[in-house]
């Protein structure tokens, strides 16, 4: 399977998810508060797309960043409904 299919998969299953987490199919708090806050911040997955393009060669430093990114979200999904509502 090419690279582009299988980054393709991966959006459409997070997309099916977010969909069904959105139409209260199920419910995973994890995952709740992902989407929650990703909500928000989705403009943090373009600056990741930024780096990715222009940390083309660097592997590790591409991870960290979507690592960062990862964790900034889960965070103020968990702590930001406690001091930000």
């Amino acid at each position: 399977m090419r690279k582009n299919a299988s980054v393709g998969i991966i959006i459409i299953f997070i997309g099916v998810i977010w969909l069904l987490s959105n139409l209260n199919v199920f419910s995973f708090s994890i995952i709740d508060v992902f989407f929650r806050s990703l909500g928000k911040l989705w403009p943090l997955i373009l600056i990741g797309f930024g780096f990715n393009i222009l940390l083309k060669e660097k592997a590790a430093l591409r991870i960290l960043v979507w690592l960062v990114i990862f964790v900034t979200i889960m965070l103020y999904g968990i702590l930001g409904s406690y001091y930000l509502y």
